[in-house]
């Protein structure tokens, strides 16, 4: 192996390193008031946390989304991702509507997302958004569109997918957990099976969005 192997190689330790000793950290706590005799466990970015009274400190990425696994009785139930903020508590419930959700303790918030769906074939497409839908157009960028969620669960996941209107068959999809008023933008390229969730930034107090049109 040559000297330019190894020398990357020790930077690419540094890096991570560096990455590892600088991440940020929140807080979990949970209402487990409808938990009953159900085995609920939860991964948050790889640290398993059982439902109890205490609070748990979590690490936290600073730039990427943060990731949550929800396991029912020894098996995954939902793998849904998400983005927390430095040094904030944040609550599961566990709950008979979605069996969980997660909210910040303070000033929750639902919400947007855009969508560029960029298709081999045609332009029948859906943007979903939980049970709501909008028609779009193949490699045109969205408006940001919110949702009214059910009451019992508004901070449960949420589903953000694209379908063939035609069909119904789902072309792609993901679960976002919204919790600070979240602006996303959900690329695909069909071609080249590219996907994509940015985070643009999040909802400021004066801003109001469209509902989509068509509730599934």
């Amino acid at each position: 192996m040559t000297l330019k192997y190894y020398i990357f190689s020790f930077l690419l330790i540094l890096t991570i390193t560096d990455i590892f000793s600088q991440s940020k950290e929140s807080i979990i706590r949970f209402e487990t008031k409808n938990l009953e005799n159900q085995r609920i466990e939860f991964s948050i970015n790889g640290l398993t946390i059982i439902p109890d009274k205490e609070k748990h400190k979590i690490k936290i990425h600073k730039k990427d989304f943060d990731t949550l696994v929800c396991y029912k009785n020894n098996k995954q139930y939902s793998l849904s991702i998400l983005k927390f903020k430095e040094n904030v508590e944040y609550i599961i419930s566990i709950n008979p509507c979605s069996l969980y959700d997660i909210r910040p303790a303070k000033n929750p918030k639902k919400g947007v997302v855009r969508y560029n769906y960029i298709s081999l074939k045609s332009n029948c497409i859906n943007a979903e958004l939980d049970f709501y839908s909008q028609k779009i157009t193949s490699g045109k960028k969205t408006d940001y569109y919110g949702f009214i969620p059910s009451a019992m669960c508004v901070f449960g996941k949420k589903k953000i997918a694209v379908t063939d209107s035609k069909t119904d068959k789902e072309l792609i999809s993901i679960y976002f957990n919204f919790l600070h008023g979240e602006k996303l933008t959900f690329h695909y390229d069909e071609k080249r099976k590219k996907q994509i969730l940015n985070l643009d930034g999040y909802i400021q107090e004066k801003e109001t969005y469209p509902i989509m049109e068509n509730i599934n």
